[in-house]
């Protein structure tokens, strides 16, 4: 089937995965900083409270695999459902904050927990993956676009409400826009894709345990190389500029370059959709994740000059945007539609315990170090090690169905 007759048989499943996880989890990821300065001084809040909630990232590492294995037991649209209820809920809970920081904790709590959960990729992008085959990896990068699509759409609007009438007023704007999409989103779920993927009263309920899955090598090399190959993303996301910043440049070009990242991240999302649509994924995959090796050991090269930095930062931004296509796809070509979700958590499940690894061994070197250095050169090489576990994955066979 060509690429435009796949996507005019299942645009409802594009657009329903894509409206989704607009409207769900990863929108916060864009948002958020909006609202950070005015609680800060509405409630008198220290920077330090806000920067605790981001120990919450670590439950990804339970609540994404739950979330797959629910997918798999009973479709799309009953546990995409829980997330558009919770969500506009989570919201209108935020407007409604007095002023203890314990309700901010757990309201944020609770999103990453049930809202991130159930409008993800482990969620959603079963639509795309079981639909779609020529286009399966373009298909992947729209959806996975589409919430900072999103949040670039629905910043200055949101921005403009909060300087005129609060912050109480964007989060009921949030709720009120989450709810309206999401609700598109689930009526947009094509019928057949309702439905379990998974008869959970079979005779052999066994064929979709965990046990199997952990045993793969398949799975043992994807999530070996994903936690390798991603111990540097809060670096790259929270430290870039003052990495460079380090490495002598003045303030604007900083600012320049971190805007080319967030650009390559874009450009990364499409050229490796596209990639994936036309060769191996295991090679996709390796190439498009083993990037950081080069990226960050150039960086921990005692380098300077604006073009070798500019490389640096366009190699890292092109494999941190790769990586929202490559998972869902790659997962669809390793393992049968049955598993898809409960693999496919397991494996993000996989990629909050490298961030949150990462985070931590980024704090202990800068405070043993006071330069970023030595984590530089380790996660270089930890994503060198994870490219050659994914390029292994060429010995596996793929799924048959």
């Amino acid at each position: 089937m060509s690429y435009l007759r796949e996507f005019r048989i299942n645009w409802r499943a594009l657009a329903a995965a894509s409206i989704g996880m607009s409207a769900g989890y990863s929108l916060v990821n864009y948002i958020n900083n909006l609202f950070t300065p005015q609680l800060l001084d509405a409630f008198d809040w220290t920077r330090a409270d806000i920067a605790l909630v981001g120990v919450t990232a670590f439950l990804g590492v339970v609540t994404q695999p739950i979330a797959g294995r629910l997918t798999d037991a009973f479709g799309v649209r009953p546990v995409a459902a829980v997330g558009v209820v919770c969500a506009p809920l989570a919201f209108l809970g935020l407007s409604a904050m007095t002023g203890p920081f314990y309700q901010f904790f757990v309201l944020s709590f609770l999103q990453i927990i049930i809202v991130g959960g159930t409008t993800g990729a482990v969620v959603y992008a079963r639509l795309i993956a079981s639909d779609f085959t020529a286009a399966r990896g373009v298909a992947l990068a729209i959806a996975a676009s589409a919430a900072p699509v999103a949040g670039a759409v629905c910043t200055p609007f949101l921005s403009a409400l909060i300087e005129a009438q609060g912050w109480r007023a964007g989060y009921v704007a949030l709720a009120g826009g989450t709810a309206i999409a999401g609700l598109i989103a689930l009526c947009l779920v094509p019928k057949r894709r309702a439905e379990p993927a998974v008869n959970m009263d079979a005779p052999e309920p066994m064929k979709v345990g965990y046990g199997p899955i952990f045993r793969s090598r398949a799975f043992q090399l994807i999530t070996g190389g994903i936690v390798l190959c991603n111990l540097a993303f809060v670096m790259l996301t929270a430290h870039l500029k003052v990495i460079l910043l380090d490495k002598g440049v003045t303030s604007s070009t900083g600012s320049w370059l971190v805007s080319l990242f967030a650009f390559s991240v874009v450009v990364g999302r499409i050229v490796c959709g596209v990639a994936l649509d036309r060769f191996p994924s295991y090679l996709v995959t390796a190439i498009a994740l083993g990037l950081p090796a080069i990226g960050l050991g150039t960086l921990a090269l005692d380098l300077s000059a604006i073009a070798v930095l500019t490389f640096a930062v366009m190699l890292l931004g092109l494999s941190l945007g790769a990586e929202g296509d490559i998972l869902a796809y790659i997962v669809r070509d390793y393992f049968p539609m049955e598993i898809f979700s409960s693999v496919l958590g397991l494996v993000i499940g996989g990629l909050a315990l490298s961030v949150s690894g990462g985070a931590m061994l980024l704090s202990w070197t800068v405070g043993m170090t006071e330069t970023y250095t030595l984590f530089l050169g380790v996660s270089s090489i930890a994503a060198m090690i994870g490219c050659m576990l994914l390029f292994l994955l060429q010995r596996e066979p793929l799924a048959t169905e």
